[in-house]
């Protein structure tokens, strides 16, 4: 019977062992540093540059959102928990930085009413109100000058109108004005919808 393959066979020679080769201290040394860089990485301050963007969006409420769907930087947006009359000014200032496209020009037109009635009531609004009174325009829809009706409080438009053309003196799309506020009739049609001066509303 032949012998197995893997049998020990006597008198035949055991190979010596070769010797084991030292390892290099090398890799040890760069693991760890990899080990230990996320601990030294996350002992460094956080960079100053963002603080003011990290700051505004760590309060983000519904009336910031509508500030940023509106085209200002995340580090532009008031902090605290109400809105001053000078807080406005300087908004409405900062929408003349930034210029208007067609996706922030109804946000931008929603966010402008709400400082404008900041500024005339002459006192601070709580954030929370002005979240409150931008929940009257969550179904309406503003005609904008590419000819899209668009959602009010986020730009996305809803329907194509046509292209917009002066008229009468007044610059229209159709029969919608540009920067008209329009909701649905229930019908398939649309209605104009106006709000009265801010004065005039109540808080």
């Amino acid at each position: 019977m032949p012998n197995a393959p893997h049998a020990c066979r006597v008198g035949a020679r055991v190979p010596r062992a070769r010797a084991r080769a030292q390892p290099s201290p090398f890799p040890f040394a760069l693991l760890a540093a990899l080990l230990l860089c996320p601990v030294a990485c996350a002992s460094n301050p956080r960079p100053e540059v963002f603080r003011a963007m990290r700051e505004a969006l760590a309060q983000l409420d519904d009336f910031g959102a509508l500030l940023l769907e509106a085209g200002l930087p995340a580090d532009t947006l008031p902090t605290g928990p109400e809105l001053t009359p000078q807080d406005a000014t300087r908004l409405r200032v900062s929408f003349g930085l930034y210029p208007s496209t067609a996706r922030t020009f109804g946000p931008r037109l929603v966010a402008d009413a709400l400082l404008r009635e900041v500024l005339a009531g002459g006192a601070p609004v709580m954030r929370s109100a002005l979240s409150v009174r931008l929940l009257r325009y969550q179904h309406l829809r503003v005609m904008g000058p590419d000819g899209f009706l668009s959602a009010a409080l986020t730009g996305t438009p809803a329907q194509c109108v046509g292209p917009v053309e002066v008229r009468n003196g007044a610059l229209l799309a159709g029969d919608f004005e540009v920067g008209g506020f329009y909701s649905p009739d229930g019908n398939g049609g649309w209605v104009r919808v106006v709000f009265r001066p801010a004065g005039e509303r109540s808080p």
